[in-house]
C-alpha cells in the first residue's frame, strides 16, 4: 500500500452544505436503511452464515497462509515466484480460468449464474522490499514481525480464505467473482497490474481491493477517497569539468540544489491536501569534478485532480528557475533540465452515498462492527475510481503497524476474522446471491 501520510482513522458523515462531498469529522457515516436491511438479511442466509463461520473457524489457516506467502520475495517488477505460488493456491481451491496474464497478474474466477455483475476482489503481490531483504518472521507480544507481513501478505491470504469459504458453503452467486493477486502497486510499479486489467477486462463492474488492516475499536474502515500522485525523474545536464582548471562552468548539482530550494519554498493548500517531496538525489563524479549530470526523483500527491495539476506546474517551474539562475550566475546557457514522468496515479473519489460504499458500511454493521470511513490513500482502487467504475479498498483483518519499515513492520490477529468476513459479505452483496439477494451494485438511495 502506498500511503500519502501516516495512517489516520477517521469517521465521516455527509454534511448539510452546498459543497459536494463535504464531510464532518467525529460522527458516524449515514447508512441507507434499504441497503442495511438487504445486507443484514443476506448475512443471515444459511449458506452465507456457513461461509462466515468458516472464515472464523479457519483463521489459524489464514495466518499460516500469510506466513507462507510472505516468505516468498516479491519486490515490485519481480513478483513472478509469488505469482506462480498464488496461482497454484487458486487451482487448489478449484477456481475456474486460473491464469497469469501478460502483466503478471494472477486471476481465478468463481463462476456465477450470469444474472449479476462481475466483481473483482484483489490484493497486490508486490512489496517495497528488495529481493535480498531478510524475510525471517519473529513473534513478540502477540505480533508477527516481518517485512511485508501486513503489506500485503495478510490481504493475499484473506482472499484465499474468502474464496474457500464461498466454495465450501456452496453459495451460488448471480455474478462472477474474479479473485486476483495483482502486480505493480508499490512505488514505481505505478499501478501496472490494474492498469493492464482494466484495459483488458471491460466486464468488471466493481472493484474491491485489500490492503493492510487498520483494526482498532473502530473496526475496519473503508477507503473511498483516492490520493492521486505524479512522479518525475528530473535530470540536469551540463558541460562538466575539473573543479580548479574549469572553474566558472556551471554545475548540474548546483542547478539541482537551487531547484530543490525553490521546491521547498512552495506553499500548498491543506484542504484539499497537497504534498510534495524530493525523495532521491543522484549525481556527481568526484569531489574535484564540476558535475556534468545530476538527477532527482520528485513525488507530488493530492486527492484533488486540479490541485495536483497546480502543484505539478509549480514544481516544474521551480526546476526551470533553478536552471535559469545557475546559468545566469555563471554567465552561461549550458545547463539544461529534462523532466520525465515516471509515475501517474489518478486521483478519484466515491460518493459516500454510492452503492458500493453503502454496501461495505452495511456489511460492517451487519457483523456488529462500527461502520467507518478512512482518509484518502493511494491504492489499486485509484485506477477504477478514475474510470468511473465503483471501487473501494478494505481491510484484510487484524491490526498492523510499521508499514514499509523492514525492521518494524508487524501484523497482529486482533479480531482478524472480521476483516475477511466483512469483505466477503460486501462482495456477495455486490455480485448477488441466487434466490437470496439480487446485486446491490445499482441500489437506489
Amino acid at each position: 500500500m502506498t500511503f500519502s501520510s501516516r495512517i489516520k482513522l477517521i469517521t465521516l458523515a455527509v454534511c448539510a452544505t452546498a459543497a459536494p462531498l463535504a464531510v464532518c469529522a467525529d460522527s458516524a457515516p449515514s447508512l441507507q436503511p434499504r441497503v442495511v436491511s438487504a445486507v443484514g438479511t443476506l448475512s443471515q442466509q444459511p449458506a452465507v452464515r456457513q461461509a462466515l463461520d468458516f472464515i472464523q473457524k479457519n483463521e489459524a489457516k489464514t495466518v499460516a497462509n500469510t506466513k507462507a506467502i510472505n516468505a516468498i520475495p516479491a519486490p515490485t517488477f519481480e513478483e513472478g515466484n509469488r505469482a506462480r505460488d498464488y496461482a497454484e493456491r487458486f487451482k487448489a481451491l478449484g477456481l475456474d480460468q486460473v491464469h497469469i496474464d501478460e502483466a503478471g497478474n494472477v486471476m481465478g474466477t468463481y463462476k456465477g449464474g450470469g444474472a449479476g455483475p462481475t466483481i473483482m476482489l484483489a490484493a497486490h503481490l508486490d512489496t517495497v522490499y528488495p529481493k535480498a531483504t531478510d524475510l525471517t518472521l519473529t513473534e513478540k507480544d502477540g505480533r508477527l514481525y516481518a517485512p511485508g507481513i501486513a503489506d500485503n501478505a495478510r490481504s493475499l491470504a484473506a482472499i484465499l480464505t474468502i474464496a474457500e469459504a464461498i466454495k465450501a458453503a456452496g453459495i451460488q452467486t448471480d455474478g462472477d467473482i474474479i479473485f486476483c493477486g495483482n502486480v505493480g502497486e508499490e512505488g514505481l510499479g505505478d499501478l501496472k497490474g490494474v492498469k493492464h486489467i482494466f484495459a483488458q477486462h471491460k466486464e468488471i463492474k466493481a472493484f474491491v481491493g485489500l490492503e493492510p488492516a487498520l483494526g482498532g475499536d473502530q473496526g475496519d474502515p473503508i477507503t473511498y477517497l483516492a490520493t492521486g500522485s505524479r512522479r518525475y525523474k528530473i535530470s540536469f545536464k551540463g558541460p562538466g569539468g575539473h573543479s580548479y582548471e574549469a572553474f566558472g562552468l556551471p554545475s548540474a548539482i548546483h542547478a539541482l540544489g537551487r531547484a530543490v530550494a525553490h521546491i521547498d519554498d512552495l506553499q500548498v493548500p491543506a484542504d484539499p491536501k497537497v504534498t510534495f517531496n524530493v525523495g532521491v538525489i543522484e549525481g556527481g563524479q568526484s569531489v574535484n569534478t564540476i558535475s556534468g549530470a545530476a538527477s532527482m526523483l520528485v513525488d507530488m500527491r493530492s486527492e484533488d485532480k486540479a490541485a495536483l495539476q497546480a502543484v505539478e506546474k509549480q514544481i516544474l517551474a521551480a526546476v526551470q528557475q533553478g536552471v535559469d539562475e545557475t546559468n545566469k550566475r555563471w554567465n552561461s546557457n549550458a545547463i539544461k533540465a529534462e523532466a520525465k514522468l515516471i509515475g501517474d496515479r489518478p486521483a478519484g473519489r466515491m460518493s459516500v452515498d454510492s452503492p458500493i460504499v453503502q454496501v461495505a458500511l452495511a456489511a460492517s454493521s451487519a457483523l456488529g462492527q462500527k461502520p467507518a470511513l478512512d482518509s484518502a490513500h493511494s491504492t489499486d482502487a485509484n485506477l477504477p475510481m478514475s474510470m468511473g467504475i465503483p471501487a473501494i479498498t478494505m481491510s484484510g483483518g487484524g491490526s498492523s503497524g510499521g508499514i514499509h519499515s523492514a525492521k518494524n513492520e508487524w501484523w497482529a490477529p486482533v479480531n482478524a476474522h472480521l476483516g475477511p468476513q466483512n469483505v466477503m459479505l460486501t462482495v456477495l452483496s455486490l455480485a448477488g446471491v441466487k434466490g437470496a439477494q439480487p446485486s446491490l451494485l445499482k441500489a437506489a438511495p
